[in-house]
């Protein structure tokens, strides 16, 4: 209640797949893992400057690369596409394990220093590990590690129109490796549909530069911010005339209905408004009765006036 959103993000899943092939490599087998990061929605989360475990493991795998010949046999991090993961594993081969170590040491002094704000308990690590198959050959480890230091990730652009709201965003919530291929899964966000797009054929373009292919699901339209709205100058006035105070106008970086509306209806003036609730998508959702009363007298107030 007293809340009115004006803007909400399109998105979809975007799945980068990169095909590998394996061969033989003399070498010691170690686990490297990124972790202790806070992660967080991508939505929600995004702007805290959190790291995102799986983009920190290609900092670490390229670092260790240039002070040794390695090989990648499985990298891993992340559940969910709409969540920064927390914690991402990569198990290689190195050519020398003692400037492998000592790559990983220093990415740990830098990234503990780097996130000292953001994420104080960022870690790098390496243990011994027993490989259960060949490992990558080396042009299937070189796509995969470029890869994963030049995808885009994070905030990619803020709104011009209303201040602190995230415009575009990406998140690299899913990393696996199976037999054939390394998948990249992405929630991708904007509430500027040219922009989302434009950031899709930016995956798409490096998925093919890197011999892979690009897929997507549940895509989602962006509400994109009215900075004329008859509707939205109404509201405020009555909710102002109603309650004695200004009502919050706001944007939010996740998807609401509004935003297929919208689609479906160019031109359509909306604001997304109601009563108060609590632990919603729960089982202990309440609806506030109260709230919902003065909602109605506010609806109906607002309809009259227009």
């Amino acid at each position: 209640e007293g809340v009115a959103t004006v803007s909400c993000a399109g998105g979809n899943v975007s799945v980068c797949t990169l095909p590998v092939t394996h061969a033989p490599f003399s070498g010691t087998a170690l686990t490297v893992t990124v972790g202790g990061l806070l992660g967080g929605h991508s939505g929600a989360e995004i702007d805290k400057g959190r790291g995102n475990a799986n983009l920190l493991m290609g900092r670490v795998l390229y670092a260790i690369s240039e002070r040794t010949p390695l090989r990648l046999i499985s990298v891993g991090g992340g559940l969910k596409d709409n969540a920064i993961p927390r914690e991402s594993r990569a198990v290689i081969m190195a050519a020398d394990t003692a400037a492998a170590q000592a790559a990983i040491s220093d990415m740990d002094a830098a990234l503990r220093h780097e996130y000292a704000a953001a994420d104080p308990d960022v870690f790098v690590r390496a243990e011994t590990a027993q490989p259960q198959q060949l490992p990558m050959d080396e042009a299937s480890t070189q796509r995969a590690v470029c890869m994963l230091c030049c995808l885009p990730n994070g905030i990619q652009a803020m709104s011009r129109d209303i201040p602190g709201l995230v415009q575009t965003s990406l998140n690299l919530g899913i990393l696996t490796t199976d037999a054939d291929a390394v998948r990249l899964t992405f929630s991708v966000r904007s509430s500027v549909n040219r922009e989302k797009f434009g950031l899709i054929d930016q995956l798409k373009a490096l998925a093919a530069r890197f011999g892979g292919s690009y897929s997507e699901s549940g895509e989602y339209p962006a509400w994109e911010y009215q900075k004329d709205s008859r509707l939205r100058e109404v509201m405020v006035e009555v909710f102002e005339a109603q309650y004695g105070r200004k009502p919050v106008v706001e944007a939010i970086h996740a998807g609401l209905e509004c935003g297929i509306f919208s689609d479906r209806l160019p031109g359509l003036d909306a604001v997304s408004f109601g009563p108060q609730m609590h632990d919603i998508h729960t089982s202990r959702e309440k609806l506030d009765i109260a709230s919902t009363a003065r909602t109605w007298e506010y609806l109906v107030a607002v309809l009259e006036r227009l």
